[in-house]
């Protein structure tokens, strides 16, 4: 029983929407309103914001649907846009018109096209009105959103202002749209107020050193365009930085002044050799070779005097290396140095006896001294400097001073100090004429003389 009840309910619904859809059918097709008379393109202005009610049609009681039969109707305060075909329907009395009238809409005067509600511009680009972007007929910029003051293009634009745009087309001047401006200055760069770089570097901009990254070097305060990296830097020079950030500079310049170092010269390293005997108080700084400068200081085994020449005492100062130091004028360039190696040859002295003695017989020459050691030079005193030929004859009790002079020429200092002795022994005494007896056998021996050790 309920599924009989059940198909029996379905069946009369169907039935019901069947009845209205024929009602319906034939309601329409028995319209007897006349069509609605009107232009077939109507023009609007924008900035009227154009409703369904603006629409300019004659006939009795106007309704405005979105298909040319059936569709939704409109509201009347319904906005209307541009491009679209709208029908008018004369509904007068309850009925209809047998065709509606289609009009298309065309609005004029829209607001300009490429702007932006909020844009940056470089501040030190120092902007106008003629740089703010907008696309349209008859393009003007206003300082209000609705009457204010026409601005020229030549107005500078100020960090945080709205300007106001609109257009006028067909007759139509749009809304006014609005652009805030937002002035996009970066800070000022902060750079040393000298920089200062060694000449054997050959600096250039590149080694410019600022504190921010992103930063654009000029070659004065006013320049516009910006150096080369690879541009050589100049002594004494100013060179100007502005910081870059979004595409834009910062207002105001650094300034800082380069200075290039010249690297210091030292000189050549070199030697001192001298002989003992032959020392003299020297400055070092004249046995560097080159041009050395005169500011460098002098350390080693022992202080010398004389300030940069580094005087050297014999005596006084020790052999050794000693090094000759230059600081740069401004300490962006390495120390520079030069040795000087001091050697001092010092030779052993002779030895041999103090005492020498010789027989006056015998004519001793200098040649018959004999000290231990190889090319011995004798000489009359201690400070005599043209030594003694070897044959020149001893003198008794006489001093004779010997050196000894090595394989490299240098002679010793302090002499071995001989006394020559020269013995010269009294002849014998006796008769000049001695008699003796053919019958003795008389021998040498029976010669007699006075003295000891008679030969």
């Amino acid at each position: 029983m309920k599924k009989e009840k059940f198909s029996l309910n379905i069946n009369t619904i169907l039935l019901f929407f069947v009845l209205a859809f024929l009602s319906h059918e034939l309601t329409y097709s028995q319209c007897v309103n006349p069509t609605p008379i009107g232009n077939t393109s109507q023009i609007f202005c924008d900035s009227n914001e154009p409703k369904i009610e603006n629409f300019i049609v004659s006939g009795g009681e106007i309704a405005w649907f979105d298909a040319p039969s059936g569709g939704t109707q409109y509201d009347k305060l319904l906005r209307l846009e541009n491009n679209k075909t709208y029908y008018a329907d004369d509904i007068t009395g309850g009925s209809c018109s047998p065709n509606r009238l289609a009009v298309t809409v065309t609005i004029n005067g829209t607001p300009p096209t490429n702007t932006y509600s909020i844009i940056g511009v470089c501040a030190d680009e120092n902007a106008t009105i003629a740089d703010l972007p907008a696309t349209g007929t008859n393009i003007e910029w206003y300082d209000a959103k609705t009457g204010g003051n026409l601005l020229s293009d030549s107005t500078p634009l100020v960090n945080g202002v709205t300007y106001y745009v609109q257009q006028t087309a067909n007759g139509c001047t749009s809304k006014r749209l609005g652009t805030a401006v937002i002035l996009i200055a970066p800070e000022t760069p902060t750079v040393a107020p000298t920089q200062t770089f060694c000449a054997t570097s050959n600096p250039t901009v590149d080694n410019l050193k600022a504190i921010e990254n992103n930063v654009i070097w000029y070659e004065s305060e006013m320049a516009s365009l910006p150096l080369d990296i690879s541009t050589a830097l100049i002594n004494g020079e100013d060179y100007w930085a502005t910081q870059e950030s979004v595409g834009c500079e910062s207002l105001e310049r650094a300034k800082t002044t380069v200075f290039i170092d010249t690297p210091p010269n030292a000189g050549i390293s070199s030697s001192l050799n001298e002989c003992e005997i032959d020392l003299v108080t020297t400055n070092l700084f004249d046995k560097l070779g080159g041009s050395p400068d005169i500011t460098g200081v002098w350390t080693g085994p022992s202080s010398l005097s004389g300030g940069y020449l580094g005087t050297f005492e014999p005596g006084v100062n020790s052999s050794g290396t000693y090094t000759y130091t230059v600081k740069s004028s401004l300490g962006a360039c390495p120390d520079a140095s030069a040795n000087v190696a001091v050697v001092i040859e010092v030779v052993t002295p002779p030895t041999g006896p103090t005492t020498q003695t010789f027989c006056e017989i015998e004519n001793p020459t200098v040649d018959s001294l004999s000290p231990s050691g190889n090319n011995i030079n004798w000489y009359d005193s201690d400070n005599a400097t043209i030594p003694l030929t070897k044959t020149a004859a001893l003198v008794d009790g006489k001093v004779y001073y010997a050196t000894i002079t090595n394989t490299t020429g240098c002679e010793r200092v302090l002499r071995l100090e001989v006394t020559a002795n020269i013995e010269k022994p009294l002849p014998p005494t006796g008769a000049a004429t001695q008699t003796f007896c053919e019958i003795d056998n008389p021998t040498i021996k029976n010669l007699s003389p006075s003295g000891n050790n008679i030969n």
